[in-house]
């Protein structure tokens, strides 16, 4: 393919290619009237006009083109004869294609020149109908495309544009049409798609930005990106995605802003500067290289790009693409760390009665709820199988998977042995699926065949390890038979990361001598397939090789032959997740004898077998079933279950089992051996995923139960010297925040170190000073706030100063890897290490500790020796990701790096905010004190965060391999019973005292400045605030740069106007007890209540301040503006906002002072502490505005 577009595009200076803006726009400047389209039947087709009124098509074509464009859109936007047909013209699509695309081209001559060529995009618009949406079949819409595709390409158009993209299977049908008249003409165009995410952050058939890209990669694309339904504020988050991970050159196109309706009509409210100030930041930080504008854009804001295109170049990019398979939903990552990428095996007629059944019972709801249920048991990606004889497949396939594309948020695996079934599928299926399976059975056509169809669809492929002759039976066979489909397969042009090889699982349990060999043939194909056919999958349909045992039998043979084909590198499987169990959970014995049966290690004296594994296993699961039988608990070594009582968090006969211990061990070596090695398992479940937060605290306790029973039986010497090392940890100055600090103590405390906390607030000095009766072998220090980020650097700074060189361990929710490996680092003469989590610091430790004592470690340079190449010369303790829950890493740059040029102020009242809408009249002037007997917590329980509260403070977050709906049922049966207990303590016990000040205050806005007047003031003056008078506070408050330009100044009536506006503030808290109980659990070594309590008062504080602010709405006469239930309320669906200074939008926290005195705060016992922070430490503030304009954003 020959382009000018791409030798532009590609060029060595990487120009900033700019499109056009609206079409539909510039032409309703014009005034067209029904005879300009040809007669009344055809008004609004914009389209028809190439034919009735080209010249109001070549005025908008000019027009960009004087703008500065590089590229107009053909006028053919539903130029396809199913749009057509709405107007009985879809036997003139061909025509009126190469008419707009002819008549495009004439307009682009008259301004290309060889420094800057013009080029015409022929657009291609979704129409009307969406396939996944059953509107149109998938052959229709392809086949309407391939009209369409003809009239452009013959009209000349430089490149072909599948633009404003609502549906991935549409997107599919565009571009195969496309593929069958680019191999009609013998030639190609360059080829872009931009799709369209609507507000709610998906395409309008729910797909994320992730799926569609996953979709999409396979196709040969030139430029994906997006266009149409927002502005560039709501487009960031997915143009920085694909910035990040798509190998496609990236485009943006937005909107005018969102469309607002004025008069009847859209109007678009973003100025051309707002749009080239957005696209700019596209351009230099995420490397977007075409841009344009979509609806609502007219010539001057394509001029205001072409400006900045000019001088601009994007930015590097360097994408990495992690392939992936995809449902018209989400993602599902080919890749499983630590774990194997489970399909679920039940959707399958060939292998399940029960879906043979319903499939002939045409029971399609009860089909959709196998797959449903499968999804529950953790299944990743779906296998769906309708093979069955006597049926019409590719009928029933279209039924079946078009129903679980709608209903079943997993990718699809579509499964038969003929290629027509699987391609019916994929005619539904508008995700990305995989094809199970081709082989050479019967011979190359049909093996290419089903290449074909992967390529066509984008789909990846199962290959199984059998050719003209069979089954590949050896390993030998197998690899040769893939290594054949391997070379094939990427001389096709699939790629090796679209390649899942089957060696076939054959059984093993038969008895007869040819199958003994079974299974180490297969497990040594899968190892060879791994080490000599680069990035290829191995999957196996692993139940096949327990086949015609018992169901106890099959379980544990299948968990085992899965876990040996792990090791070797099968990295996909199709089973039931549910019936495999960790090798953990599986009798030693049994694990042996399944070993010998997959390895075929049969004894033999002579010819007489003497040992056979199949008949031992036979013999040990007589009987039994897949229920697990824990009676044998209790007649475990003593040693192994000292380590269960630690696992398992048991202290139910913990001191009965240490007793039996004393009797064979010393105290220190129960205590070091056993103990602390059911600590070290501990941390590798938590590590994994598989072991909540709670449960490890659980654990802690039960540890600090069996040394406290221990510490009496040892020697003086023995307690007062047996720690691995001495840890220093302490909150900074100016911070308050305990609860991560407390952990690592927890942890580290009950791992065997001795642990120096010396609590919050913590200047240098103190730090220091225990450093010096200490001498810890690492000091940490911990803080949640952005500021407490600085205190540490330069509490680096003062330790250098000391001769202090120990390592320093760094951590807390504003920090980052890289500024704490860069700019601490960089800082400090000794090492620093991010301290990720609890466990991290743990990991850091056990390491340290070892070599220093073989003196493998120096505090300048870190480790050393053998130490330095098992750890890699480096203290870093995680992967980079980064922990930092939303706090940009802009915030933790230095000051001193900042721009030192003046900033010119905007105070222009945003034009977005209506300044003409009814002021309420609040109930009252000034402040009122509502006490704990005011205030019922049956009121306030309701307004949980459940979210915040289960996932952020008790952090029982959903591990990866766990489905939705086994979390939802963990946490029902689980969680939720805590909660309940909780509430039921605090309510008992009274361990809350909520208490609220709150009030209203006359306002005025003055540019970006909020002026609050006297409350007394106005009560005399009949409600007013008079002309003269003088505001006793004053908040200001910063503005956007681009975009809507909001500020919270502009929510209130301006002091021109003279109207009495009115600025709720509130202040609450639950009390100085909660602080103090919190401290009496953790001081009590009660660590798993500590964590609930101090998570459920934090909570509790937030849901105070919801409840407080719910109660102003209503007193302003808002109340019937409220949502109807917790999800809408927490999602802001109510009249206006409510904000804490230190937030974005209010970032000065000196203003809270203000805040305070006005509220008069100190008579509920709240105050700003010596560290600028709210005391009691569960207490929050806010200030509130009503405006409906009024929600969060960043200024």
């Amino acid at each position: 393919m020959k382009s000018a577009f791409l030798d532009r595009l590609h060029s060595p200076d990487r120009p900033v290619l700019v499109f056009d803006g609206a079409m539909g726009t510039n032409l309703q400047v014009q005034n067209l009237t029904a005879a300009d389209f040809g007669g009344a039947e055809y008004e609004g087709c914009n389209e028809y006009l190439v034919h009735t009124k080209p010249e109001a098509v070549a005025t908008v074509h000019r027009a960009f083109y004087e703008a500065g464009a590089d590229v107009v859109e053909t006028d053919t936007f539903g130029g396809t004869p199913l749009v057509l047909a709405e107007y009985d013209l879809a036997d003139q699509s061909y025509y009126l294609n190469k008419a707009a695309a002819e008549l495009a081209k004439s307009v682009a001559a008259e301004f290309s020149t060889p420094d800057k060529p013009r080029f015409v995009a022929g657009s291609m618009g979704p129409g009307t109908k969406l396939p996944t949406l059953g509107h149109v079949d998938y052959d229709s819409l392809k086949d309407a495309y391939v009209v369409q595709v003809r009239g452009l390409y013959d009209g000349g158009v430089d490149l072909l544009l599948v633009e404003t993209c609502q549906d991935v299977l549409q997107i599919k049908a565009a571009l195969n049409a496309i593929e069958q008249v680019f191999a009609e003409k013998g030639d190609r165009l360059p080829l872009m798609v931009s799709v369209t995410m609507e507000t709610m952050g998906t395409m309008l058939v729910g797909t994320e930005m992730a799926a569609a890209l996953a979709i999409l990669e396979p196709y040969p694309i030139d430029i994906l990106g997006l266009n149409c339904a927002t502005g560039p504020d709501l487009m960031k988050e997915h143009v920085k995605y694909l910035s990040e991970h798509s190998p496609f050159v990236v485009s943006c196109i937005p909107n005018a802003g969102l469309p607002e309706n004025v008069g009847g009509q859209a109007f678009y409210r973003l100025t051309p500067v707002e749009l080239q100030m957005s696209l700019m930041h596209f351009i230099e930080d995420l490397g977007v290289q075409v841009i344009g504008g979509c609806c609502g854009t007219r010539p001057d804001h394509i001029k205001a790009l072409a400006d900045i295109a000019k001088d601009l170049h994007p930015k590097e990019r360097q994408p990495r693409y992690e392939p992936s398979a995809a449902s018209i939903y989400s993602t599902q990552s080919y890749a499983q760390e630590n774990s194997f990428l489970i399909i679920g095996e039940r959707l399958n007629a060939s292998g399940s009665k029960k879906c043979r059944d319903l499939l002939n019972a045409e029971d399609w709801d009860s089909l959709v709820s196998l797959a449903k249920s499968q999804v529950k048991e953790g299944a990743q990606i779906l296998d769906v199988n309708v093979d069955y004889v006597g049926r019409d497949g590719v009928r029933d396939m279209k039924e079946l998977a078009s129903r679980l594309v709608n209903n079943v948020t997993l990718p699809l695996m579509l499964d038969s042995t003929e290629w027509q079934k699987m391609e019916a599928g994929l005619k539904v299926a508008g995700g990305k699926c995989i094809l199970n399976s081709t082989n050479y059975e019967d011979g190359e056509e049909r093996f290419y065949k089903v290449l074909e169809i992967a390529k066509e669809y984008g789909a990846g492929i199962v290959i199984g390890t059998i050719d003209e002759d069979g089954m590949g039976r050896t390993a030998d066979k197998k690899f040769e038979i893939a290594k054949r489909a391997y070379e094939a397969a990427i001389a096709f042009g699939i790629p090796a990361t679209e390649i899942f090889f089957d060696p076939l699982a054959l059984p093993i349990s038969t008895g007869i001598e040819e199958d003994r060999e079974n299974g180490k043939a297969t497990v040594d194909a899968i190892r060879r397939i791994r080490q000599e056919l680069p990035d290829c999958h191995i999957l196996l349909g692993v139940s096949n090789v327990s086949f015609g045992l018992n169901p106890a039998a099959r379980q544990v043979l299948n968990s085992i032959f899965l876990h040996e084909c792990m090791q070797v590198g099968m990295d996909a499987a199709i089973v039931s997740a549910n019936k495999i169990l960790p090798l953990a959970k599986i009798d030693p014995e049994q694990q042996q004898v399944c070993l010998d049966l997959i390895y075929d290690r049969r004894e033999f004296e002579g010819d007489r077998c003497t040992y056979d594994p199949l008949t031992k296993l036979t013999t040990l699961f007589e009987g039994k079933t897949t229920k697990r039988d824990k009676s044998g608990d209790a007649n475990l070594p003593v040693e192994e279950r000292l380590k269960r009582h630690i696992i398992d968090g048991e202290r139910l006969g913990l001191e009965e089992a240490l007793n039996e211990a004393l009797k064979l061990y010393a105290p220190l070596d129960i205590i070091n051996i056993y103990l602390l090695d059911g600590m070290k398992v501990v941390g590798e479940l938590f590590g994994s995923g598989q072991m909540q937060l709670p449960f490890v605290l659980q654990s802690a306790q039960t540890m600090k139960a069996a040394v406290a029973f221990l510490e009496p039986h040892m020697d003086k010497d023995d307690s007062a010297d047996n720690a691995k090392g001495t840890f220093l940890i302490a909150t900074v100055k100016g911070d308050v925040h305990d609860i991560g600090k407390n952990l690592v103590d927890i942890i580290l405390s009950n791992n065997g170190y001795r642990v120096v906390n010396l609590g919050i607030k913590q200047p240098v000095e103190n730090i220091i000073e225990a450093y010096k009766e200490h001498k810890p072998d690492c000091i940490a220090m911990s803080g949640l706030l952005v500021k407490s980020t600085a205190f540490m650097k330069e509490n680096l700074e003062v330790f250098n100063q000391e001769g202090i060189t120990v390592p320093v361990i760094l951590g807390g929710a504003a920090l980052t890897p890289k500024f704490v490996h860069q700019d601490c680092q960089n800082t400090y003469k000794g090492q620093v290490i991010y301290g990720k989590d609890a466990f991290a610091d743990l990991h850091f430790m056990d390491k340290l500790m070892p070599a220093k004592s073989s003196h493998n470690w120096d505090d300048s340079q870190g480790f050393l020796g053998e130490y330095a190449t098992e750890n890699g010369n480096s203290v870093t303790t995680d992967d980079g990701a980064k922990t930092n829950f939303g706090i940009e890493e802009e915030k933790l740059i230095d000051a001193s790096e900042q721009s030192r040029e003046p900033e010119v102020i905007d105070t222009v009242r945003s034009e977005a905010v209506d300044p003409d809408l009814e002021r309420p009249v609040p109930p009252f002037w000034g402040t009122k004190i509502l006490q704990s007997s005011d205030i019922s917590l049956d009121e306030v329980f309701p307004l949980l965060d459940l979210q915040a509260l289960f996932v952020g403070q008790w952090q029982f977050r959903k591990p990866r391999e766990q489905s939705r709906e086994e979390y939802d049922q963990f946490l029902a049966e689980k969680v939720h019973p805590i909660l309940a207990e909780w509430k039921g303590k605090v309510m008992a016990e009274n361990l809350l005292h909520p208490t609220v000040v709150y009030g209203y205050f006359p306002c005025q806005s003055q540019g970006n400045t909020l002026l609050i007047y006297d409350p007394e003031l106005v009560s005399q003056n009949n409600g007013q605030i008079p002309p003269d008078a003088t505001a006793i506070a004053k908040f200001e408050f910063p503005r956007q740069k681009s975009g809507r330009r909001l500020c919270i100044a502009d929510f209130f009536a301006s002091k021109e106007s003279g109207i009495t506006d009115v600025f709720p503030l509130q202040a609450v808290t639950v009390g100085e007890i909660a602080t103090e109980y919190a401290r009496k659990l953790f001081a009590g070594d009660n660590y798993t209540d500590y964590l609930y309590f101090h998570g459920m008062a934090v909570q509790m504080a937030e849901a105070l301040a919801e409840w407080t602010h719910q109660r102003i709405r209503q007193e302003l006469g808002f109340g019937h503006l409220e949502p109807d239930n917790i999800r809408d309320l927490f999602q802001q669906r109510y009249q206006g906002s409510r904000y804490s200074f230190g937030y974005p939008a209010c970032p000065n926290m000196q203003d809270q002072y203000t805040q305070l005195e006005l509220l008069q705060t100190e008579r509920i016992g709240l105050y700003m502490d010596e560290s600028e922070q709210v005391y009691p430490e569960q207490s929050t503030t806010a200030i509130i505005s009503y405006h409906p304009t009024a929600k969060y954003f960043s200024a």
